[in-house]
């Protein structure tokens, strides 16, 4: 992925987040995992929304996923999907989701809240990290691990 060009950004309205998410779709392929990092309100499901956009996804048909823990969203060849790992609380609650299988498939895959993947993240987890602003300002990074 080559996100040299895109990041580090500072958006300034939940709108700005989607768009650099739909940028950051152009960067993406089947198979890329991209794992999100920040806490409640830093804008992951707008980037996410976003990133679904550019793929040729309804944003209006993500949604965080914390109750459900995996959306998958199909666009005619292009899967994405949409983790939110809040409520996994434990490694063997992870695995029990099928984590490692999930993301070894060819669909684009979104994780929110990674560090409770206890570690079964791809090695070539692409890490970003969000980190709300005043107002709607957000600023994102890639960071690693």
């Amino acid at each position: 992925m080559k996100l040299a060009a895109l990041l580090p950004a500072t958006t300034a309205s939940p709108e700005a987040t989607r768009a650099l998410g739909r940028r950051l779709a152009e960067c993406l392929a089947p198979g890329d995992v991209v794992a999100l990092h920040g806490g409640l309100g830093a804008g992951k499901t707008h980037l996410a929304k976003g990133v679904a956009e550019g793929l040729g996804i309804d944003p209006g048909d993500v949604t965080s996923p914390t109750f459900t823990i995996v959306h998958e969203h199909d666009a005619g060849g292009v899967s994405l999907l949409h983790l939110d790992l809040y409520r996994i609380e434990t490694r063997a609650d992870a695995e029990r989701l099928g984590l490692g299988e999930l993301l070894s498939g060819d669909a684009v895959a979104l994780v929110e809240w990674p560090g409770h993947a206890f570690g079964l993240l791809p090695s070539d987890t692409v890490h970003l990290r969000l980190t709300p602003g005043d107002d709607d300002v957000r600023h994102i990074e890639e960071i690693q691990p």
